[in-house]
């Protein structure tokens, strides 16, 4: 088995890589093959909705580093994306990411039928975990129906690709102390029997 996890975030060492090599690990000890991929690291563009991809669906037209990374992503069997909550929502890195998952999307008329196409040409079956750090506690103090969408958002990227299996793994009250997951044993022991359940 082959496992890729997608660190987003732009702290080094911090919350959201801390969660994504856990599970990383976790498959590692019962043998998968793993690779950790952080975003911070590469030079990525976001989607110019440019419908590049209706030359090749799943090919990025564009000249960075996302573009192999994303053809990369159909070889495996399992998928662990990593975000920090900035603003109530996913941060940029994250979202440049998802945006450019746009790639594998085959939309229009049918040629032959005239029926309207809304289809995602990436390998379905693949297993997702999504990991979630945040500084806010929960429930959240202060605005807490802010919170209320990302979940549902946040599940719309597995659904789409034709996932087998979604699992969240959400650490809350990070406030900015990069070494809050690490400290936390019983959320690293969560991630790491996630990891090893893939």
């Amino acid at each position: 088995m082959k496992v890729i996890g997608i660190n987003s975030s732009p702290r080094k060492n911090a919350n959201t890589q801390t969660l994504v090599e856990a599970v990383l690990r976790g498959a590692a000890q019962k043998g998968a093959e793993t690779r950790l991929v952080n975003l911070r690291e590469l030079t990525i563009h976001g989607c110019l909705g440019c419908e590049g991809r209706k030359k090749q669906l799943g090919h990025c037209v564009q000249k960075d580093d996302l573009s192999p990374l994303l053809r990369d992503l159909t070889g495996y069997d399992a998928i662990v994306l990593g975000t920090p909550v900035y603003w109530f929502h996913v941060n940029a890195q994250f979202k440049m990411l998802v945006d450019r998952l746009y790639s594998f999307l085959e939309s229009g008329a049918d040629p032959e039928t005239g029926e309207e196409i809304f289809r995602f040409h990436f390998p379905s079956g693949k297993k997702f975990v999504l990991a979630v750090s945040r500084g806010d506690v929960e429930p959240a103090s202060m605005l807490p129906q802010f919170y209320d969408h990302l979940n549902e958002w946040l599940n719309v990227i597995p659904l789409s690709l034709g996932a087998a299996s979604i699992e969240f793994i959400h650490h809350y009250g990070a406030e900015i102390n990069r070494k809050a997951a690490k400290n936390d044993a019983g959320l690293i022991e969560k991630a790491e029997r996630v990891g090893a359940g893939l």
